[in-house]
């Protein structure tokens, strides 16, 4: 019985959960949450969903810069515009193109959030670079 119960686990595909999209939208930001829900749909075969995912991050980005600038919002609320835009690929993309009841074993953090800290600390320095 065990035995069942490891291969089973084993066969489970690994995906970055919903909880680390979140993180990765506050601590990064809609884009990076979305990169991760890309490469799980991709590990799935499901390359459709993987541009829409891609194609709905880049909208959603724009939309929020676009807003707060046009309503000259706080920069601090694009935190809450990234929570949103986390609810939308997990409740939303998550649940029509992988399944909320899909049953899938946790990949690590390590790498995707190493890569996102490069990334981020790249645009930093060009960003200072160009004040």
């Amino acid at each position: 019985m065990i035995e069942q119960e490891d291969n089973f686990e084993k066969e489970l595909a690994g995906l970055y959960s919903k909880t680390l999209i979140l993180m990765f939208a506050i601590l990064f930001s809609t884009i990076f949450a979305a990169a991760l829900l890309m490469v799980n749909l991709r590990s799935l075969g499901k390359n459709k969903p993987t541009l829409l995912v891609g194609l709905f991050a880049f909208l959603f980005v724009i939309a929020t810069a676009v807003a707060m600038q046009a309503f000259s919002l706080s920069p601090s609320l694009t935190i809450v515009a990234n929570v949103i835009g986390a609810a939308i690929l997990n409740e939303f993309f998550w649940n029509k193109y992988i399944g909320s009841d899909f049953p899938f074993k946790k990949k690590s953090w390590v790498k995707p959030t190493l890569i996102s800290i490069a990334i981020a600390m790249i645009f930093f320095l060009i960003l200072m670079g160009s004040m």
